[in-house]
């Protein structure tokens, strides 16, 4: 049985805690924007960031975040609406939590393929994404949302690394040894990989599909979110320009 006095595990149970109320409060800010602006569509701005697996994109969202005074909506706020607009208790109850389902892992316990068919899941995704991106100012990672929403109001980035940097980054992480370390990138990239196909019927590392491409390995992580802010000012400039003509 695991002791949750012991330090380590408190401590850890405690940020995820505190991710979540901070979840909850971008989620709530969202939805009473999206209730007082029904039926407007103009969207953004926006970046969207994609990444290979192990890659810290969620913590370079957070400084990309900071530095625009941006919220980021990852995995715990996508939970956090998806469970207001789309789910009934009744269904969260029943989600299958066994280690390996790869749907549940990728997208978090809103969606099950026992629970919500394909449509539903795209139509759930759809409604909680645009009602971020009505909003605007929010960094979106992952989740294929790159594919959700239009190219005219935002970035689509690609965050990338060497396995041997993305397997000692989790390593380090969570604590693992090296080749499960190896074993759970892995899984985890195909995993993903697999959901943009099915969903999005497209190939998520092709690099057609974003405005910017950068390895995380190479430039480091502060960097790299100061990459993709001064990418956001020159499309900024952009679309602020093609909006005056």
């Amino acid at each position: 049985m695991v002791d949750i006095r012991e330090p380590r595990i408190r401590a850890a149970a405690e940020r995820e805690m505190a991710k979540w109320s901070a979840a909850q409060q971008i989620a709530e800010r969202v939805i009473r924007f999206d209730q007082a602006h029904a039926g407007q569509r103009k969207i953004g701005p926006f970046i969207t960031i994609s990444r290979q697996a192990g890659c810290g994109a969620e913590e370079i969202a957070q400084r990309v975040g900071e530095k625009l005074q941006w919220d980021v909506i990852d995995k715990n706020v996508l939970d956090a609406m998806a469970q207001r607009f789309c789910l009934e208790r009744s269904q969260l109850e029943s989600i299958d939590e066994s280690p390996g389902n790869w749907v549940r892992d990728t997208l978090g316990q809103w969606l099950d393929p026992h629970v919500i068919s394909s449509d539903k899941f795209l139509a759930c995704l759809e409604r909680v994404v645009w009602a971020a991106a009505r909003k605007g100012q929010v960094i979106f990672v992952g989740r294929g949302i790159r594919f959700v929403l239009p190219d005219d109001a935002g970035l689509a980035v690609r965050i990338v690394a060497s396995e041997k940097y993305r397997v000692a980054r989790i390593q380090k992480e969570k604590g693992l040894s090296e080749s499960e370390a190896r074993r759970f990138v892995q899984e985890l990239e195909a995993a993903r990989q697999r959901f943009v196909q099915q969903f999005f019927h497209k190939d998520v590392n092709d690099p057609q599909w974003y405005d910017l491409v950068l390895n995380v390995e190479r430039w480091g992580v502060e960097t790299t979110a100061d990459l993709i802010v001064a990418a956001w000012r020159a499309r900024e400039a952009v679309l602020s320009a093609q909006q005056r003509k």
